[in-house]
């Protein structure tokens, strides 16, 4: 099963005052061979990066999340083929719309965010579905 983490669920994880921050570590702590492969593309890092910077996070400690980042997720760029899907399938935020293009392209089962926004991109061309963290760890403590 392939999963991919949007922005927020990314910064849930980097940012401990964040109130989704235990369903990002459960969820990212959670991933490996026997249970499913975590995606987050080159985009969220950026963003991460940009935001964790402005929050007073100093670069040697980013630079270790994103080392252990690379250790537990398959990093995916974003690339023209994603961006033409994503301005042909317009949901009112261009970014998310990049996001789920970059899922969509790697087949990811499951998308996680907090912007239920998102589920409005769901279509019958992807099979892909467009979760919040809360109910992915409810499914994972299901199955």
């Amino acid at each position: 099963m392939k999963i991919f983490l949007d922005t927020n669920i990314l910064m849930d994880w980097c940012d401990k005052t964040r109130p989704g921050n235990p369903f990002a570590k459960t969820i990212l702590s959670s991933a490996g061979p026997d249970t499913y492969e975590l995606y987050v593309s080159t985009q969220s890092i950026i963003d991460c990066a940009y935001s964790l910077r402005k929050l007073g996070v100093q670069y040697e400690d980013f630079s270790e999340l994103f080392r252990v980042l690379r250790t537990i997720t398959h990093i995916v760029g974003i690339d023209e083929l994603d961006l033409l899907w994503a301005l042909e399938h317009y949901s009112g935020d261009f970014e998310d719309d990049m996001q789920y293009a970059s899922a969509y392209s790697n087949v990811c089962d499951f998308f996680i965010t907090r912007d239920k926004a998102l589920s409005s991109l769901n279509d019958k061309e992807c099979p892909m579905t467009v979760i919040t963290p809360e109910d992915f760890v409810a499914k994972m403590t299901e199955d």
